[in-house]
């Protein structure tokens, strides 16, 4: 049974920055809790999508063009769930190497563990572009951004810009 979902709880959850879970396929994502750094990682990504407007007479042929460059819609998404400290992950792998003796004559292979980082976000986003719909990522995405928390980002960004415009940087000596 789901739980009903009003104004006080959706607050509560906002200000104690609880995780939203995310289902993808068979797997289920707990959404880091929004930083400025994972809005400016989001950011890079979506500077990567084809710009330009899509003609409103072929819709269809643009965007079949344009598809193939759509691949950091995927990696805007792992950002977002993942945040910016979680797109690296440190695991132990079980590796074989070779040891040889007596001059190269003689080759027995070890069994060794070792640590290896795994490029966590190029994985899920795989994962989402492969079993997500366009419209379920699209929803996916707009859910997200509605608890990062966005509109407080882009209050203090226009505040130092505005900030920075009002008093003198440079004093000229002439």
């Amino acid at each position: 049974m789901k739980k009903k979902e009003n104004i006080e709880t959706r607050v509560a959850e906002a200000i104690l920055q609880q995780p939203m879970e995310v289902a993808v396929g068979k797997s289920k994502y707990l959404v880091a809790p929004p930083s400025v750094a994972t809005l400016i990682l989001a950011s890079e990504a979506v500077s990567r999508l084809p710009q330009g407007a899509l003609d409103e007479q072929r819709v269809l042929e643009e965007t079949l063009a344009k598809a193939e460059y759509c691949r950091p819609l995927g990696e805007v998404a792992a950002i977002l769930i993942l945040g910016a400290k979680g797109l690296t992950e440190t695991r132990k792998v079980k590796e074989k190497q070779p040891r040889y003796y007596f001059f190269g004559l003689f080759c027995r292979t070890k069994t060794v563990e070792v640590e290896r980082a795994f490029n966590r976000k190029e994985e899920l986003a795989n994962e989402l572009l492969e079993n997500l719909s366009p419209s379920e990522l699209n929803m996916l995405i707009s859910r997200i951004l509605k608890t990062m928390q966005i509109a407080d980002f882009f209050g203090l960004t226009t505040f130092l810009t505005g900030a920075n415009l009002l008093r003198p940087t440079k004093v000229d000596e002439s």
